[in-house]
């Protein structure tokens, strides 16, 4: 178990150091960041002065180390298009992010747990082969055609449902649907393939020979 967990972490460790450098060197990529920071009417002592303010005149290797550094002690820098501390802008948008969550995965599990028992209850049934059709289905759907789908008949054809904003919790339906369509065919199978197996369990056919 012990060295399971390592091995998880060596690899979770491996793949943040592998993004955060990726990150970093896109960054790079988009050519001179002061340039882009200044604006185009900027003069080139303006340009300097946005560039001794952000670091940039210091070499890559230093600025990468450097922004490595403080991003371990939870410091991710100032956002180059907002102009504001990235961890203000995170601070701003987790009540949403994390609505949204709560509402995929309340509908996800609203709907995949009955499916799951149905499924794993009529089993080798109509019944059963339905659900795991529309599992099926559910997962070669892409996320993101659905999601047209339902901006242009919830939305705009039927007005049912807003298309954006956060006002009301009738702004998180359409994006919860989405969110939780994606994770229904996993979960439902996964509760189908549980509920099986304990049904075949030896206290089960127990219980049904003593009636």
């Amino acid at each position: 178990m012990l060295q399971f967990l390592a091995r998880r972490l060596i690899v979770a460790l491996l793949v943040a150091a592998t993004v955060m450098t990726l990150a970093f060197m896109l960054t790079r990529l988009s050519g001179d960041l002061a340039i882009s920071i200044a604006g185009p009417g900027a003069t080139q002592e303006d340009i300097e002065i946005v560039r001794k303010a952000y670091g940039l005149d210091r070499p890559v290797t230093a600025q990468f180390f450097d922004w490595v550094a403080r991003a371990v002690t939870g410091d991710l820098g100032d956002s180059f298009f907002f102009k504001k501390r990235v961890g203000d802008l995170i601070a701003e948008r987790m009540p949403v992010t994390l609505t949204l969550g709560l509402t995929g995965l309340v509908i996800a599990l609203s709907v995949s747990l009955p499916l799951g028992i149905l499924a794993a209850v009529r089993e080798n049934t109509g019944l059963d082969r339905f659900v795991q059709a529309v599992a099926l289905l559910g997962q070669a759907m892409p996320s993101f055609w659905l999601g047209l789908l339902l901006m242009i008949t919830l939305g705009l054809q039927l007005g049912w449902l807003p298309i954006s904003g956060t006002g009301s919790w009738q702004h998180y339906v359409m994006p919860g649907i989405v969110l939780a369509f994606s994770a229904v065919p996993a979960l439902t199978r996964l509760t189908r393939a549980g509920m099986i197996q304990s049904l075949g369990s030896d206290y089960i056919r127990t219980a049904r020979a003593k009636g």
